[in-house]
């Protein structure tokens, strides 16, 4: 059963997974080919003081796309499933709720951190190629709330799909818009990378979140 739900997960995901990816991976080529111009135009010193003192980051054009990979892909899992009520049907598996939803959730979360994984990646590769070391390697903390604020939303507004009440579904889009806004309110390298292990426990909380709005789904639907 559970290979059969997991294959159900990637039938629905996998046109987005691949557009999501090339969108990726497109704006990760133009970033590398933008840095490449300003690196021929005009002196690789004045270009790495820009980086190091003035903490230009030359990748931010990325910043919002994890969050935009991890809507839509819980859009892609769940739209379908609560518009044409088979996420109902499911729920009657011989199988509990939460490791349905969890099966459901992990699987999303496993093409999200693929795709923003193969990012980081290209990103990574893109400044040491032209950069030193020091600034190479801020990539991953500076990346990091970028990545965070894409799984709490995608956390976040599978929460929000699955919440069955109006009311509750305003407020819990209102709180998450919130606490994930807070993961871009910083400019420069790295931060918010101090704050980084306090932050990774709204993951879980996200996820409980995930779990009382299909409990009430459930309810709701029986």
């Amino acid at each position: 059963m559970i290979s059969s739900i997991l294959l159900k997960e990637w039938l629905k995901v996998k046109y987005f997974f691949i557009g999501v990816l090339a969108l990726n991976i497109g704006v990760c080529l133009k970033i590398y080919f933008d840095i490449r111009g300003l690196i021929l135009a005009e002196h690789p010193e004045m270009i790495w003081y820009e980086a190091i003192h003035l903490h230009n980051v030359f990748f931010k054009e990325i910043m919002f796309f994890p969050l935009v990979t991890g809507l839509i892909l819980a859009a892609a899992q769940l739209v379908p499933e609560i518009s044409r009520r088979r996420m109902r049907i499911s729920l009657h598996l011989p199988l509990h709720r939460d490791w349905l939803l969890l099966l459901s959730v992990f699987t999303g979360l496993f093409f999200f951190l693929t795709v923003v994984g193969i990012s980081a990646v290209l990103i990574y590769f893109t400044m040491r190629t032209w950069f030193p070391y020091e600034v190479s390697m801020t990539v991953l903390t500076t990346m990091g709330p970028w990545i965070l604020a894409g799984i709490l939303g995608y956390l976040g507004f599978t929460a929000v799909l699955l919440e069955p009440f109006k009311t509750r579904k305003v407020f819990l889009a209102i709180i998450f818009s919130v606490i994930v806004s807070a993961m871009y309110m910083g400019i420069g390298y790295g931060w918010l990378s101090p704050a980084m292990p306090y932050l990774v426990w709204l993951v879980p909380l996200f996820l409980l979140c995930v779990f009382e709005s299909g409990h009430r789904f459930q309810q709701r639907g029986a």
